[in-house]
């Protein structure tokens, strides 16, 4: 009898310390909306990066064939720095776009110079090339700099949807939901609003693993007010690589 009793209390004991256990690692693995976007933001920003980046502008939603073809090659300096050089066309071969201490420039190779673009202007297309990305939609810091007022719109087993209002009160859109794989700690989708209304509906696919971090190198904007659609594809992806200041310098990425 004793036995028994002795047997009973130690299966009690080991119920009680499986439901503590269980307990604590769900604790431990919950995080804040908050905490999910600052892990978004580590796993996209090595320390460089270099890659080429073909884009083709569709003028409808269900265009087969795009009314022009963009290349480039892009360079990273984290999340804060960023610069293109448009390759082709020929006749914007040399414009570059340089995204750096929050500020962003503009080279005009056909005037030989360097515009502002100020918060005003960031919904305009990069380049002033068309295309549905903005300076908005491509450049800025990282999300948890840009974005405040995180909440958790939904979760499921194997993503969360992210909610988030832009900083700048001259942003064109009013709220971004983000849609975060969460093994990879990547936006598969965003979402863009104007109000209530989505304004635009980015997909990313194709994602490959390189030197530990996961990149999509197939990304789909979707312009519902324009009825357009750009699609971007990444080829040559490079982490960690050496790369010049002068690429990143306000007055001298152009030379």
């Amino acid at each position: 009898m004793k036995t028994s009793t002795s047997n009973r209390k130690i299966r009690q004991m080991m119920t009680v310390l499986i439901i503590i256990g269980g307990l604590t690692s769900v604790q431990l693995a919950a995080k804040t909306p908050y905490e999910i976007m600052q892990l978004v933001d580590e796993q996209r920003s090595p320390e460089t990066a270099r890659s080429r980046m073909t884009m083709r502008i569709f003028r409808t939603l269900d265009a087969e064939e795009h009314d022009r073809e963009i290349r480039m090659i892009t360079y990273a300096r984290g999340v804060n720095e960023s610069h293109m050089e448009f390759v082709t066309p020929r006749n914007i071969r040399g414009l570059r776009v340089l995204d750096s201490e929050g500020v962003i420039r503009v080279f005009f190779p056909s005037t030989g110079r360097v515009r502002n673009i100020g918060s005003g202007d960031r919904g305009g297309s990069v380049g002033g090339v068309g295309g549905d990305f903005s300076y908005e939609d491509m450049g800025g810091s990282g999300f948890t700099t840009d974005y405040g007022g995180f909440e958790l719109v939904l979760e499921s087993s194997d993503m969360w949807q992210i909610s988030a209002m832009p900083l700048d009160e001259n942003s064109h859109y009013s709220k971004l939901v983000f849609h975060i794989d969460k093994d990879l700690y990547i936006p598969i989708q965003i979402d863009y609003y104007s109000s209530s209304e989505m304004v635009k509906h980015l997909a990313a696919s194709q994602i490959r693993q390189i030197d530990g971090r996961s990149v999509a190198t197939h990304l789909i904007m979707k312009n519902f007010e324009n009825n357009s659609r750009t699609e971007i594809r990444l080829a040559d992806v490079e982490w960690n690589i050496p790369l010049e200041d002068d690429l990143f310098h306000p007055n001298r990425f152009y030379r």
